[in-house]
């Protein structure tokens, strides 16, 4: 049976290949619904609840407001999306999904989401909290990692 340090190592060498075929994943559904990965990933931050703020959105999706005001107007022609006056304050408007289009990603994700309740199904308490923990840390350093990273444009110019 492997030791703790052969596990971590071994763990730590499969997740870059898990990220990887997520993402292939997450492309391809993309491609099935005919919209580009950026918008893919907005609609995933809208439904569940992260944001529905353009200027907050913008920023989880590491875009300018001004691109993001793109991205959303596609998101629309799409009817993926909306904006909408937000109810506590009729001066700002907030992004919402659209059901038709969301019945459509369930349907997709169906078999993934299957699997990832089968599997998390078979945790106890103890390993659900380390993974939620090590899912937690890990959105974080990813995020102070990405903003950590020397901008490209100046290192082209250098």
């Amino acid at each position: 049976m492997p030791d703790q340090r052969e596990l971590a190592t071994a763990a730590a060498l499969a997740l870059p290949r898990f990220v990887g075929s997520t993402a292939l994943f997450h492309a391809a559904v993309a491609e099935r619904m005919g919209v580009t990965p950026t918008e893919l990933h907005c609609l995933h931050l809208l439904h569940g609840g992260v944001s529905d703020s353009p200027s907050e959105l913008a920023r989880l999706l590491g875009m300018s407001t001004g691109a993001f005001t793109r991205l959303l107007d596609r998101m629309e022609r799409h009817r993926l999306a909306e904006r909408a006056p937000d109810p506590a304050d009729r001066r700002r408007l907030v992004v919402r999904p659209l059901p038709d289009r969301m019945a459509e990603l369930a349907e997709l994700y169906a078999p993934m989401a299957r699997f990832v309740g089968e599997r998390l199904a078979r945790f106890d308490r103890r390993q659900l909290t380390a993974l939620l923990e090590f899912l937690t840390d890990g959105t974080a350093a990813a995020e102070r990692s990405t903003g950590e990273l020397p901008d490209v444009t100046q290192a082209i110019s250098s």
